[in-house]
């Protein structure tokens, strides 16, 4: 979790945790965390899981990085779309952390997308993310050699 503090603190945003039992926040929507730009502030639902609160930050560090304003005023399309380059600076940072633990840099025949995908308890609906990042580490390589 120090790497990502550090790298929240970065982008300039501070990491706060909150207790959904002892506050009077609306939890329907299962939300796990938001980030407040006009504050430069994410909060964290304590009662996850560490790699869910290490997920949730970068998702939200995701928004900070890419300069994402709060997307309640827009369309529903444009609020995807954040939520989609969210996602995608999450599983890039994931999937660099990932390479980390290989003694060299793999072939990307090597690469299974399902361990990736299970390392990080990332949900099918990520999957076409995973398949981008891993396809563009795959054109990297192939240029590299």
């Amino acid at each position: 979790m120090n790497k990502l503090s550090e790298l929240s603190h970065e982008l300039g945003a501070e990491i706060a945790y909150f207790s959904p039992s002892e506050n009077d926040i609306d939890l329907e929507t299962e939300i796990k965390g938001i980030y407040f730009p006009e504050d430069d502030i994410i909060y964290i639902r304590d009662d996850l899981s560490t790699i869910e609160q290490e997920n949730v930050i970068l998702h939200e560090l995701g928004h900070c990085h890419c300069g994402h304003i709060h997307y309640s005023c827009h369309s529903r399309m444009y609020g995807s779309k954040q939520e989609a380059e969210a996602d995608y600076y999450m599983i890039i940072y994931r999937f660099n952390d990932w390479l980390l633990s290989w003694d060299f840099a793999p072939d990307p025949n090597e690469i299974n997308i399902t361990k990736f995908m299970s390392a990080y308890k990332f949900s099918k609906k990520l999957k076409w993310l995973c398949e981008k990042v891993i396809d563009e580490y795959t054109t990297e390589y192939c240029e590299a050699i």
